[in-house]
């Protein structure tokens, strides 16, 4: 919501909603709207089955905590993170209204990316509710980590933690004993975690700036960008250069 406000119901709870704002809702849960002022603003309805070739894209979206039972579903936005959004619908709008190759695969993009921000913002009011095991923090700590090194911004940026002994040192933990954690806690080891993010975010860069291929090998920690392209080719099956050509 960018523009307005009104109270929500949903099921036996009311909330009182002001723009900025991002509301979660289930869509078998009874809902009414009582709008105030101006409306304005972005709405995006999908089901789990966008995610069924990615089962643990689809695993993360059924665990996501706004989703869960007792979650506070509104979020209140700052100034950047409502700018940041808006980009993210942004992308989304242009990617379900163009037919462009790979349109579903980059549409999963933004909505993960979408997903993502939302659990960063609603993690204060999520956490205190949920009773985690050690594991399960460890886990957490682990993902939280890797997630803060992105997005990359700038061709000067370089990540600083490219494998799971760099996370582990940074987590105080054996690397053994990190890799056992988050695959016995989210189904893939610390290496897959981190291979897959930074595909992501390898896709994004190439999408959406001009930087030389170097530059973004350089930037996601490849010391070299053959090595790069090789491990964007296993991955995708393209070369970074045929992909940003699609």
């Amino acid at each position: 919501m960018t523009k307005g406000g009104g109270i929500m119901t949903l099921g036996q709870r009311s909330y009182v909603i002001k723009a900025p704002a991002i509301v979660f809702i289930n869509q078998l849960e009874p809902k009414t709207w009582q709008p105030e002022g101006e409306q304005d603003g972005y709405y995006c309805r999908f089901t789990e089955n966008l995610f069924e070739m990615h089962r643990h894209s689809r695993e993360e979206l059924l665990h996501h905590p706004l989703f869960q039972t007792g979650a506070n579903p509104v979020l209140s936005l700052t100034e950047q993170q409502r700018d940041y959004m808006l980009q993210l619908f942004g992308h989304l709008l242009k990617e379900n209204k163009d037919c462009n190759p790979y349109r579903q695969e980059a549409i999963l993009i933004y909505l993960q990316l979408l997903l993502l921000e939302a659990k960063r913002i609603g993690a204060p009011e999520v956490i205190p509710h949920r009773s985690l095991t050690t594991a399960q923090l460890l886990a957490e700590r682990f993902t939280d980590t890797l997630e803060k090194q992105f997005p990359i911004t700038s061709e000067l940026e370089q990540i600083q933690l490219k494998t799971a002994g760099d996370f582990a040192q940074v987590l105080n933990v054996h690397p053994n004993h990190l890799n056992a954690t988050v695959k016995r806690v989210t189904g893939r080891t610390t290496s897959e975690h981190i291979r897959q993010r930074m595909l992501l975010e390898a896709r994004l860069l190439l999408l959406h700036t001009d930087w030389p291929i170097a530059a973004i090998a350089h930037s996601l920690g490849f010391e070299e960008p053959a090595n790069f392209s090789h491990f964007f080719k296993s991955q995708t099956g393209h070369t970074p250069h045929t992909f940003r050509m699609l």
